[in-house]
C-alpha cells in the first residue's frame, strides 16, 4: 500500500504517527507522576475516619446507655433478691469496664 501513496502523504501519515506516539508517551508519563502524587493526598486510609467513628461510638454512646440499662437492670434484681442477683452485678460491672474503657485498655496492650 505504501507504493500507492505519493511521498508527501508518507510524510503526513509518518509526522501524525509520530505525533500520536508522542501524545500517548506523554499522557502516561503525567499520569506516572500525578497518580502517586494524587494518592498520597490523602492521610492515611481512606478506611481510618469510618472505622475511628465507629470505635468512638461503640466505646462511647452506645457502651455508656447499654451498661446504663444493664446497671438499672441488674439493681432491680439485686433489690428483688433474684437468685444469682449478686453474680449478675459482677458480670454487670465488668462488661461495663470493658465496655467503657476499651480503648485505654488498647492503649495499654499495644499502645494503639
Amino acid at each position: 500500500m505504501n507504493i500507492l501513496l505519493s511521498p508527501t502523504v508518507r510524510r503526513v501519515i509518518a509526522r501524525r504517527q509520530s505525533l500520536r506516539q508522542l501524545l500517548t508517551r506523554l499522557s502516561i508519563t503525567i499520569v506516572v507522576i500525578a497518580f502517586p502524587v494524587l494518592a498520597s493526598a490523602q492521610s492515611g486510609s481512606p478506611f481510618d475516619s469510618g472505622l475511628t467513628s465507629l470505635q468512638n461510638l461503640f466505646t462511647g454512646t452506645i457502651a455508656r446507655v447499654a451498661s446504663l440499662i444493664a446497671i438499672v437492670i441488674g439493681g432491680y434484681q439485686f433489690a428483688h433478691g433474684e437468685p444469682g442477683a449478686k453474680k449478675t452485678l459482677a458480670g454487670v460491672a465488668a462488661g461495663t469496664g470493658i465496655a467503657v474503657m476499651a480503648v485505654n485498655v488498647l492503649n495499654w496492650l499495644w499502645g494503639i
